[in-house]
């Protein structure tokens, strides 16, 4: 994935990522916006109800005198006032109440709530109001709607950086995979086209050169075609790990064999091999991959060795150790030996493919066994845990 791509994804996500996480955060303190107000319109309705049923019951019946109301305790932004039949005003505390007509039940006039209700006393009919100023509580509430958006900007604003970085790290693994891929593809591209071009070259030689060192020239031919025919084969078999029949399989006897077959090669860079059985171990796995995990680790261990080296091949509970002298691996390389056609040298002057570790990931991981790498000053060394 190219580095613009990969913005632009990123940007993508980090917007979805915002949008959605500012839209529940708005819905949130909507919701805390909205039952606050409610409560406090509660709150109101069932203080200013109290009073005026409070001052009800304190009229005698008759009524004699409203001074009695003056015991009633009313809040400071609070006010009561009572009317007669004739729509007079009999008694007021707090300021005179603009009502106009007369009404009973909740009523908004400008910036104050005033409850009214009617009473009937010696067939008499007074009605009570008792209002509140609002506008303490609208600014409350104008305060509370400023807090829960600059919160509500804030936390988007900082979920939107938060959201860029982990957007990264979303991207990461798949933008890692589409890397791969490319190098998967330029280094098949390279390695058939190599070959290739050899075997081009040599059919043209034997035509140029009627026939002369024909024998040389197809023994070059034949070597590139092995050499490709070899590729083919272990790209197939990458495919196909797992897909046999599993049986109980004896680690010590499989790697006593590869070390067998291995048996020329290391006799002709006299090699030293250690082989130390400390346990034995059986598993449950297919043969041949089991044969291709220890045949690519010990042929990586004859490959990459100096002549007259020294292999160590120590097979613990549970776990085969196998170091090897040669050439010492990079120690920030470590992570990339096992990447499909990764080789050290860069020159790709080396035999093999650079798929025998690749092979051998893809083994360990479809198993899930272990692999671990370390180096130092002398050896490489491989341990894979079952």
């Amino acid at each position: 994935m190219k580095f613009d791509q990969f913005l632009k994804a990123r940007i993508k996500i980090t917007l979805l990522i915002s949008f959605i996480s500012t839209l529940i955060l708005a819905a949130f303190s909507g919701t805390i916006y909205y039952f606050y107000k409610e409560q406090i319109v509660y709150g109101l309705t069932d203080e200013l109800k109290s009073i005026a049923f409070e001052i009800s019951k304190k009229l005698d019946d008759p009524i004699t005198d409203f001074s009695v109301v003056e015991n009633v305790k009313i809040p400071s932004d609070t006010y009561v006032c009572v009317f007669n039949h004739n729509a007079a005003i009999v008694f007021y505390k707090g300021k005179l109440c603009k009502v106009g007509k007369h009404f009973t039940g909740f009523k908004l006039i400008g910036n104050e709530v005033i409850f009214g209700v009617k009473i009937q006393k010696s067939h008499e009919n007074y009605h009570i109001y008792v209002g509140k100023n609002l506008i303490k509580v609208l600014m409350n509430l104008e305060k509370l709607k400023f807090i829960l958006f600059y919160a509500t900007f804030a936390i988007s604003t900082i979920i939107l950086v938060l959201s860029f970085f982990i957007s990264k790290r979303i991207l990461s693994p798949i933008q890692e995979t589409v890397e791969k891929q490319e190098r998967f593809t330029q280094n098949v591209s390279h390695d058939l086209r190599t070959p290739l071009t050899v075997i081009a070259t040599n059919l043209y030689l034997i035509k140029q050169k009627n026939f002369q060192q024909i024998e040389h020239y197809i023994d070059n031919i034949q070597k590139n075609v092995d050499y490709m025919k070899n590729l083919v084969s272990s790209l197939l078999y990458m495919t196909q790990i797992g897909k046999k029949d599993k049986k109980k399989i004896n680690i010590n006897e499989i790697i006593k064999k590869q070390l067998e077959i291995m048996k020329p090669k290391i006799e002709q860079k006299k090699l030293k091999i250690s082989f130390i059985e400390e346990a034995v171990i059986n598993i449950n796995a297919n043969e041949r991959d089991m044969e291709m995990l220890f045949s690519n680790l010990l042929e990586n261990a004859v490959k990459y060795n100096y002549e007259g080296g020294e292999i160590v091949i120590n097979i613990k509970n549970k776990q085969v150790c196998i170091k090897n002298t040669g050439k010492i691996i990079d120690k920030e390389n470590l992570k990339k030996i096992f990447e499909r056609f990764y080789r050290e040298e860069k020159s790709r002057t080396t035999e093999g493919s650079g798929l025998g570790l690749s092979i051998v990931k893809e083994i360990l991981d479809y198993y899930k066994f272990k692999i671990k790498v370390k180096v130092d000053q002398k050896y490489n060394i491989f341990t894979v845990k079952f």
